[in-house]
């Protein structure tokens, strides 16, 4: 498999993966490579680095999450791998320009869910 090929895949096998643990250790054992090899592969073929496009993605889940259920915050960061609720916040406010519950409460801008990198 060429490598446009594989990176295809690994996102695809990343988003499905969402909830678990991931981290640039953890996807470079899936996917056979060095983490080093890998993040120079991921970035060279999708522009992001590895574990910013985990992050991003991460993010993303968790919007529509907070839109779309009545789950807790802290449910929500603490499913998606976020170590708390303050991490949780400072990633999704320096990511989405306001806090989860702003963006629960309404204050959601729709061209912000189209920020998928892919």
């Amino acid at each position: 498999m060429n490598s446009t090929g594989f990176i295809t895949d690994l996102i695809e096998w990343i988003d499905n993966n969402l909830e678990e643990k991931l981290d640039i250790n953890t996807v470079a054992g899936r996917a056979g490579y060095s983490k080093w090899h890998l993040q120079r592969m991921f970035k060279r073929q999708t522009g992001y680095a590895l574990g910013e496009y985990i992050r991003m993605q991460k993010l993303r889940l968790s919007a529509e999450r907070l839109a779309n259920s009545g789950e807790p915050i802290v449910s929500v960061a603490i499913s998606l791998g976020f170590d708390s609720q303050q991490s949780f916040n400072r990633s999704f406010k320096r990511h989405y320009g306001q806090t989860p519950g702003d963006w629960r409460r309404g204050g959601m801008q729709p061209h912000m869910m189209a920020n998928r990198p892919h």
